[in-house]
């Protein structure tokens, strides 16, 4: 887009088609927001990864996560949406997209 001949640069949005074949766009996050993620990891108790109980907390906790996600862009998405409307690809797009590292490049430079 150009403004007075300015350049303007626009937020990439990420359009997924969920599985009941209507779509949702998501955007990037802000540090802020990623930081959240983060945090949300932290809440994940890897200590237990061995025992029976940990593979239905971490299945609640990935749902949670993209949850949180979805719902900086789309407000009105539930929680029982992501359980119903995406699959382990979709997770894995969303994931990718929005918690890409932007400053990955400086350190592969180094």
């Amino acid at each position: 887009m150009d403004i007075n001949n300015k350049r303007v640069i626009e937020p990439e949005k990420l359009t997924v088609k969920l599985l009941n074949d209507s779509t949702i766009q998501i955007r990037p996050l802000t540090l802020a927001e990623r930081k959240e993620c983060i945090e949300l990891l932290g809440k994940l108790d890897l200590e237990k990864a061995n025992s029976e109980e940990f593979v239905p907390e971490y299945i609640k906790w990935q749902g949670d996560l993209i949850y949180y996600i979805i719902t900086r862009s789309n407000k009105d998405f539930k929680r029982e949406d992501v359980d119903k409307l995406l699959d382990s690809s979709l997770m894995a797009k969303i994931i990718e997209f929005t918690l890409s590292d932007p400053f990955k490049q400086l350190f592969i430079m180094r």
